[in-house]
């Protein structure tokens, strides 16, 4: 596998405490700036347009969506007693 050619340069403006941040976070991760930021960046970018996503779906589809999630919820029994069983996971307290 061969790496491709980094041929372009991003140059950015920013403030002498969110570089140290951004730098103590590279250094935890055990990665360069520029590759933590890279990927910090594209991350963002994939996450931003895919929630700009179109689905196209046709009538009857976008209907039986529609219908299903009109429905009243449905308990669950074995679902809603694990969660009053107390577990440590089941709360926020912990």
């Amino acid at each position: 596998m061969t790496a491709s050619k980094k041929e372009n340069n991003l140059n950015v403006r920013i403030k002498s405490d969110e570089l140290a941040l951004i730098k103590r976070a590279a250094e935890a991760c055990g990665k360069s700036l520029s590759s933590f930021v890279i990927e910090a960046a594209t991350s963002s970018a994939q996450k931003e347009l895919m929630d700009q996503r179109f689905l196209h779906l046709d009538a009857a589809l976008f209907d039986s969506i529609a219908e299903t999630i009109s429905q009243p919820a449905k308990v669950h029994p074995e679902l809603a007693s694990l969660l009053r069983s107390g577990s440590q996971w089941a709360t926020s307290e912990h």
